[in-house]
């Protein structure tokens, strides 16, 4: 396959960010930004969510966040356990009240086609808008509002991984995760050799059906050899029972196989995690209660300082007349005590209401105080009162959730202890069924034992045929990535160095490992001045950090068909850097944007030299400076040292100002 007929894969353009209702996001209800350059970059102060914003984007395209102990044995698991991570993960981020309407919608280009999608933080398998146009403006697929949000979810997943040349939707978000998100987590690539495997069968221009075949082939063969383990030790541990004449002559024929086993650890498993979701929402829920109590205490004394601040503080007829039984009795001249109707207002309370008296008890009114102030004062308590009520709301809204969510996952529980309870008495151990008296029993029992250490050897056979079959089928998988390294390493291998070594000032190298044993890991091994490095402590952070962003640029440079943009996702890069590998990474990230590239950043606002320089490279045609901020507000010591944050954005952006030519 030579380099100019290997498949290629489209990865999205962003054009722009619609954020809808995210809570942590407190001054922007709505955050729209249109991305027009090649560097987008979102800087601002610890703790506003800049990180939250790269997982929102993620979160858009695939409906998942990255799990933080992801399991890499099959990616349809994969993509469901980032589905199931991003519900917890949002859950800290948007209030109860924002859940309904919270939402991303995203523009992008992808291919030769523009998609538009919106989708709710709470709905990972559902879309609330999904439009397709080509380049020209012509509809592909038009928004209809009448179908189902989960259908149209349907829809966008075939159309997407058809754009991006891939097999399934899963291998889209795991590309998503692995190669083009340099997020919180810090992984790094180079050190994973079974998320990079995965990354170079898609990587090198391989069908991407093979990435899927060779991921189930070692399943396959791994699952083989891991039965016939168990039946090996199975067959031994009869041996045992045998021998001993012991109380496990009951419970040790073929009922108690390793499926039934393997079932049984699943099902402590299942028990262990639902308990822990169980005690979580207990906790949460108790919390809950004990706000939802706090914040109804606070309606209650607000409301009393509103009625003390009636009575006793306004001009006291004019409020008196403004009592709902007095103003309701004078307006439909019935009254509201005994509901006698009169032709007009009842004579008697208009008279006391003249006379500045109580019209109930005829007590004399105090004299009016002015009234100006009093009612400043009575609209600040009425202000107050509706913030506690609509958080008392909230409060309410949070605890029904909960208790439903407590009564599912009880629920659960419940059932996986039953399930248990049924597996332990249908295979567990008698000792009192062997008595002496029973010989002939016992003697049956044995040949029982005897024919199932015959089957296990028979299945331990069977599995180890098995796994050389996989082994088999996935050895010539393995020679097409093998022979699709050596092609790509001529283009793949320059485009890394010139990236990198700009950056840590050394020769680098990097060469294809095939791993240990017959199964393993095909993966990248890195060489730093004719030395391998391969652990991650063998260089230091910042130095692993960026050398693990250049690969996933240079990955998705090389994977991108000409013409296409190659979009890289990084969050907060600047870590440790000090102020000469700062003004380096600036030159590394700005080298990859200048061609037809794009990087989506967040960073930390401050006078470092990596966004001066990476703005001094690009300029304002080539970088997009946006202040978060703007967008929420600040912690006390940020407000008192915000001058500082200022100056540091008017130095970033008069580098993006300046016409003039660096001559670095």
């Amino acid at each position: 396959m030579s380099s100019g007929h290997r498949r290629r894969i489209n990865t999205p353009h962003l054009e722009r960010i619609r954020i809808h209702s995210f809570s942590l996001y407190r001054l922007q209800p709505i955050v729209d930004v249109r991305v027009n350059t090649g560097v987008f970059c979102l800087a601002g102060a610890n703790g506003l969510g800049k990180s939250s914003f790269l997982s929102a984007l993620g979160f858009g395209f695939t409906g998942t966040v990255a799990p933080p102990r992801p399991s890499l044995t099959e990616m349809q698991k994969y993509y469901r356990d980032g589905v199931a991570y991003g519900q917890n993960y949002f859950a800290g981020r948007i209030g109860e009240l924002d859940r309904k309407n919270a939402a991303v919608t995203l523009h992008f280009k992808l291919a030769e086609s523009r998609y538009v999608i919106s989708r709710g933080f709470f709905e990972p398998y559902a879309l609330r808008y999904f439009e397709v146009q080509d380049l020209a403006g012509n509809v592909i697929v038009k928004h209809d509002p009448e179908l189902d949000d989960e259908d149209r979810h349907d829809l966008y997943v075939s159309s997407l991984t058809k754009d991006c040349s891939l097999q399934t939707f899963a291998q889209f978000v795991f590309l998503n995760h692995y190669l083009l998100t340099f997020d919180e987590r810090r992984h790094l690539l180079f050190w994973d050799a079974r998320a990079s495997e995965q990354v170079l069968y898609l990587a090198l221009g391989l069908d991407s059906s093979l990435a899927k075949r060779a991921a189930d082939l070692r399943k396959a063969a791994n699952a083989a050899g891991s039965l016939a383990r168990n039946a090996q030790y199975q067959a031994t541990s009869t041996r045992q029972q045998l021998k001993k004449f012991a109380a496990a002559l009951a419970g040790s024929d073929e009922g108690a196989s390793a499926a039934v086993l393997s079932r049984y650890q699943e099902l402590i498993t299942a028990r262990r995690e639902a308990n822990v979701e169980r005690n979580r929402l207990q906790k949460e829920l108790e919390d809950a209660r004990l706000e939802l109590s706090a914040a109804t205490a606070t309606q209650l004394r607000l409301r009393h300082e509103y009625e003390e601040a009636f009575r006793s503080r306004f001009d006291t007829r004019a409020f008196t007349r403004l009592h709902p039984i007095i103003s309701q009795t004078l307006a439909d001249h019935r009254c509201r005590v005994c509901g006698t109707q009169h032709e007009s207002g009842p004579e008697r309370v208009t008279q006391a209401l003249a006379n500045n008296a109580c019209p109930l008890c005829e007590s004399q009114l105090p004299p009016p105080e002015p009234s100006e102030s009093s009612a400043a004062l009575l609209t600040r308590i009425d202000q107050a009162l509706m913030a506690a009520t609509t958080h008392a709301s909230a409060g309410q809204k949070r605890v029904e959730r909960l208790s439903k969510e407590l009564e599912v996952a009880q629920a659960e529980l419940t059932k996986t202890q039953r399930e248990i309870s049924t597996v332990e008495a249908e295979h567990s151990l008698d000792p009192s069924s062997l008595d002496s008296g029973r010989q002939e029993e016992t003697q049956a029992q044995m040949a029982s034992l005897r024919t199932a250490i015959e089957a296990a050897l028979v299945r331990k056979d069977e599995q180890l045929q098995r796994r050389d079959q996989a082994l088999a089928a996935y050895e010539p998988i393995r020679n097409q990535l093998l022979a699709a390294w050596r092609e790509a390493e001529l283009e793949f291998v320059p485009l890394f160095r010139d990236l990198a070594e700009g950056f840590i000032g050394l020769p680098l190298n990097i060469q294809l490992d095939q791993g240990s044993g017959p199964l393993g890991n095909v993966h990248l091994a890195l060489t730093v001045d004719t030395s391998y490095r391969r652990e991650a402590t063998q260089l230091s952070e910042s130095q692993r950090f960026f050398l693990d962003i250049a690969l996933r640029m240079s990955l998705a440079q090389f994977m991108t068909a000409p013409g296409q943009s190659a979009t890289i996702y990084v969050d907060t890069p600047e870590g440790a850097l000090d102020i000469a590998y700062e003004a380096r990474a600036g030159d590394m990230l700005s080298a990859y944007a200048s061609g037809n590239n794009q990087l989506i950043m967040t960073a930390n606002v401050n006078t470092s030299q990596l966004l001066r320089r990476l703005a001094r490279r690009c300029r304002a045609k080539g970088m997009q400076l946006v202040r978060m901020t703007e967008w929420t507000t600040l912690s006390d010591v940020q407000v008192q040292e915000e001058a500082l944050f200022e100056e540091a954005y008017d130095l970033i952006e008069s580098e993006l100002r300046n016409t003039k030519q660096s001559g670095e």
